[in-house]
């Protein structure tokens, strides 16, 4: 299916349990242009009308009856006929889980509730012009974002107080007390913080006042929300706890309505401000990414694509010299296959790091992958004028995937000659050792005391401020998805030792 690019009358189709805000919707879309809009009330008459109704675009709610959102979102992925079918989610929440599963299970935009009829029309379109992204499983324990429940303290130096208070709350948030200003800047200095205090203004010793200025002072605590408790008659000093910091304030004696209300109104403010900070990260990290893929694509592709054209140019000016020719033939096919293997290597990296990787491995000789990667690094070792000293075996054989163990090497050896400071030698050697083989890869300077914790973390470099810092990261991974080890050994004597052992191949008989 195109989305609806080459038809003439787009069927959308509104998932939407409130009559009203169905109609709200079915009203927004008009906006697209010509459509024709079918509406359902819940997700098992919406995968009903899926059976046998062609529709280009479905708008659904997380919270249905029947069938919830997500379901029917995980259905219409997994059916070939429906897969292609843009899905956009509308949600009151804005979890960060429920966001993940969402993307993991194929959502083409999640729009958070309330919306404006602009904001929607900009994410059908958006998601009408982009790919669908397709079903990738439910997400696993471990990739899980866990929500941390709301930390709510209450500071009060009347027991019953905060007794009635913590009643009303308990139910919706993990709440704390504290009986005195001392004991809360305690509990707010410890782990988990809390993320927001209802404060009594008038406490004996430190009173709220003096509890929320040094809150607010301290950048380790200046981000909890307070909310001060207070009697009628205490305006000014309302108005000076605003001042230093509080949001709000709730009278007593308090109406747990009111407390209910107050409280999910602004935590709901900190769980915005929880996606926040995580869409910050995911967008640093995405930054990484595009660094990542711009560092491997200057590495791995830009300088066969070169190759290639320097020779084709060289070809075209020899054709009729057939040696000449031949020659620039092979290198422009090696120049191919070096461009293919390395496009080949980024989509397993890929593959790997999202548990998604099909290992398919044989038994190989190590030698024939240490001599393609030195023969690819010549020119660098010819530059760098380091003695390369190869001790390995013609009949040691591994079992694994040459591709990767290509890749593997390539990183660790490359990386090894540009760590050569002092004496201009590095040493690959390779023996077997109890069903495995065991690959040594020495240069004669040690890593760096900043490195050393980090050697194998995605994104850690030194002195290579132009490199993503994925060599020695991009190596373990694929040593471990080969049901290898990886591990190093450095100091000033001996230099750094990176050793790779991988399972043991079998001679053909």
């Amino acid at each position: 299916m195109d989305n609806g690019s080459a038809v003439t009358t787009m069927t959308i189709l509104v998932v939407e349990p409130h009559e009203t805000i169905r109609s709200m919707v079915a009203n927004i879309v008009t906006g697209l242009g010509r459509v024709n809009v079918l509406q359902s009330p819940n997700g098992a008459d919406a995968l009903d009308k899926l059976q046998y109704q062609d529709i280009h675009l479905i708008i659904a709610d997380w919270m249905l009856p029947k069938l919830a959102g997500i379901d029917l979102l995980k259905e219409v992925r997994k059916n070939p006929r429906t897969a292609a079918i843009p899905f956009v989610m509308t949600a009151t929440s804005i979890q960060q889980s429920q966001v993940l599963q969402a993307i993991k299970c194929g959502v083409s935009e999640y729009v958070v509730k309330p919306f404006s009829s602009k904001i929607m029309l900009e994410r059908l379109r958006r998601a009408l012009n982009k790919p669908v992204r397709p079903y990738h499983g439910e997400v696993a324990e471990e990739e899980a974002v866990v929500e941390q429940p709301i930390q709510v303290l209450v500071v009060d130096d009347v027991a019953d107080n905060i007794k009635i208070i913590g009643d009303v709350l308990r139910k919706e948030y993990k709440v704390k007390a504290a009986l005195s200003g001392a004991k809360a800047l305690q509990i707010c200095a410890a782990e988990p913080q809390p993320d927001l205090v209802l404060l009594d203004i008038m406490m004996p010793g430190m009173d709220g006042l003096e509890v929320c200025r040094r809150l607010k002072d301290d950048p380790h605590t200046q981000h909890i929300t307070v909310i001060f408790l207070t009697a009628l008659e205490q305006t000014e000093h309302v108005v000076r706890g605003l001042e230093l910091g509080a949001v709000d304030y709730i009278t007593k004696p308090a109406n747990p309505s009111v407390v209910k209300s107050r409280v999910r109104a602004h935590c709901r403010n900190i769980e915005s401000n929880r996606l926040m900070r995580a869409q910050i990260d995911a967008m640093i990290d995405n930054a990484r990414l595009r660094d990542e893929f711009d560092s491997l694509t200057q590495t791995n592709l830009a300088k066969p694509v070169s190759d290639i054209r320097s020779s084709t140019a060289l070809l075209a000016r020899h054709i009729k010299e057939p040696e000449r020719a031949r020659r620039y033939l092979n290198f422009i096919q090696h120049s191919c296959l070096r461009l293919q293997h390395a496009m080949d290597s980024m989509s397993a990296m890929a593959k790997i790091e999202a548990n998604e990787y099909q290992l398919n491995p044989i038994s190989h000789p190590i030698h024939k992958i240490i001599e393609a990667v030195l023969e690819d690094l010549a020119p660098l070792v010819e530059a760098s004028k380091i003695q390369l000293r190869t001790v390995v075996s013609k009949d040691l054989l591994f079992f694994g995937e040459p591709a990767l163990c290509y890749t593997l090497f390539h990183n660790l050896i490359s990386n090894a000659l540009e760590a050569v400071k002092t004496k201009p030698l590095v040493t690959i050697s390779a023996q077997p050792a109890e069903q495995q083989l065991t690959v040594i890869i020495q240069n004669p300077d040690p890593v760096p005391d900043g490195v050393r914790t980090r050697f194998f973390e995605k994104f850690v470099t030194f002195g290579k401020p132009d490199r993503a810092g994925v060599g020695t990261y991009t190596a373990k991974l694929l040593t471990e998805a080969q049901q290898g080890q990886i591990d190093f050994n450095t100091d000033e004597q001996r230099g750094t030792e990176v050793t790779v052992s991988l399972p043991l191949g079998e001679k053909a008989s």
